[in-house]
């Protein structure tokens, strides 16, 4: 049967629009528009040195390193996605009590290089980095973690052995199921073709199979205690991720903490004194002489 060619037009009509859109959004995810925080060490009046280092491959990357005064003992802190690392420097001060903190921008967002974010898998790399330039420091001590979102998940998915403590707010189980939230327009059924493609993309463009990008795979592997924090309100990334995360995991060496009420990106807000109580409580327990 012939196809009349009003609706053949139409058809292929339909099928320019939607693979535009794909592409598009494609780009969005991996060149975002960046949240660019104005809040820095001189705001707060806090002494820091300005830092650079390079990836592995290639990727010159800035952050700040921020002493404590009272500890030898290092924290980095891994910010979200779009945001710098300017974003937590507020949220992660109290740390500073008892620890020097160590705070830098993943590829491609604040002050580094790079041209694309990978969502967790090249930036993998990112915290390699940070925890070599780390080593070659002599007052850079015991390093422990604490990422959020982003950070988190990509701390996970690294988990060098030299980070003996981590700390991961809100992060995703794996790259399917968070771009699952992403599409959340299109019935589930139809949500498969744009994973699909998403997929596809991601190999072309960036050498990058987004099923390898999945943190809830690597717990098993982490011999370094974990707490974990999701907000129970969580709309961008659900509190179920960490619960698969945690049900994947060692429970010998890895708690869950669900935050009521709190949404993403409001877990330290709802409640600033236990969240600190807590942060300060882990990592005095597990990078404390």
């Amino acid at each position: 049967m012939q196809i009349p060619p009003n609706i053949l037009k139409v058809c292929i009509l339909i099928i320019i629009l939607i693979s535009g859109f794909f592409v598009l959004q494609f780009f969005m995810l991996i060149h975002p528009f960046k949240i660019k925080t104005k809040v820095t060490p001189e705001s707060l009046n806090l002494k820091y040195e300005n830092v650079s280092f390079k990836t592995d491959d290639n990727i010159l990357l800035k952050g700040w390193f921020i002493p404590s005064g009272s500890s030898n003992a290092t924290i980095i802190i891994c910010h979200g996605y779009p945001a710098d690392k300017n974003n937590l420097l507020m949220t992660s001060e109290f740390i500073l009590s008892h620890y020097n903190i160590f705070l830098f921008d993943f590829r491609y967002f604040g002050e580094s290089d790079g041209w694309y974010t990978t969502g967790g898998y090249k930036e993998q790399k990112d915290i390699e980095a940070a925890v070599k330039y780390l080593r070659s420091r002599k007052d850079a001590g015991k390093i422990g973690a604490l990422g959020f979102s982003l950070g988190a998940s990509t701390i996970l998915m690294s988990h060098p052995k030299e980070i003996e403590a981590i700390i991961a707010d809100s992060p995703y189980a794996n790259m399917e199921l968070l771009l699952e939230q992403v599409y959340w327009i299109f019935p589930s059924f139809t949500k498969k073709p744009f994973i699909w493609m998403t997929r596809a993309l991601g190999k072309l463009i960036m050498g990058v199979d987004i099923k390898d990008i999945s943190p809830v795979d690597e717990m098993k592997k982490i011999k370094a205690p974990v707490l974990l924090i999701h907000g129970s309100k969580d709309r961008q990334i659900p509190a179920m991720h960490s619960r698969y995360i945690y049900d994947s995991s060692n429970k010998s060496n890895t708690d869950l903490w669900i935050i009521e009420g709190a949404r993403h990106g409001w877990n330290y807000a709802i409640n600033p004194d236990e969240y600190k109580d807590r942060v300060m409580e882990f990592f005095d327990k597990h990078l404390k002489e």
